[in-house]
């Protein structure tokens, strides 16, 4: 089936999207708001782009009202956050902070989460996540007639739990940290097999 983008509608276009470009990454999002409280949501709109400097990227949109997001409005605001990969035992509270709250009411007091302060970090990061970047905010780019804010991200400290270094490995071991991704719709997805493939050279 041949599909020609400019016969579709915003919502038609953001269906195919993310039910073809899977899986994705989830970044948990910790940012301090205006009451210098937290909110804490997911975009799956995520990803590293650049190693010199260390960059992450995160697109977020608007709410049903037209106002910024409050993880959008946040990092502008305060220029920093932290951005958490979560597992896949934490399915169920990625999935309760993505609920649209008051920009002043904090996700964390729904899933219970407690914070940590790390030594280096800018702010706390949540106990229970292995990885987490403490970020500050290096570009932001507006896309789109949304409009849709592309977020770049540089990464100053990074927390990553011992228990994901398996029999010595120099890196974090994948099956260990089960990353959680999304999918389309509501389906999020863990890691399946996990294939070894040499590079040629």
């Amino acid at each position: 089936m041949h599909v020609d983008f400019t016969d579709l509608a915003k919502a038609e276009v953001y269906r195919l999207l993310t039910h073809t470009v899977i899986p994705r990454p989830i970044a948990w999002v910790l940012t301090e708001n205006e009451s210098h409280g937290y909110n804490l949501a997911p975009f799956s709109y995520f990803n590293m782009v650049s190693s010199d400097p260390g960059l992450l990227m995160i697109a977020v949109g608007q709410k049903r009202d037209g106002s910024k997001k409050d993880t959008w409005a946040n990092i502008e605001r305060r220029r920093r956050c932290v951005i958490h990969i979560a597992s896949g035992q934490q399915m169920a509270a990625v999935n309760e902070t993505a609920r649209s709250l008051p920009a002043e009411e904090s996700e964390l007091a729904a899933i219970d989460a407690s914070l940590s302060e790390e030594p280096g970090f800018s702010m706390p990061r949540l106990s229970a996540c292995a990885v987490a970047f403490d970020c500050e905010l290096y570009d932001l780019h507006l896309l789109g007639s949304g409009p849709q804010a592309v977020i770049y991200l540089q990464v100053k400290a990074a927390y990553v739990a011992e228990a994901v270094f398996v029999d010595g490995q120099a890196v974090p071991d994948a099956q260990t940290l089960d990353p959680l991704a999304r999918l389309g719709a509501e389906d999020y997805a863990q890691l399946g097999t996990i294939t070894g493939v040499p590079r040629p050279r």
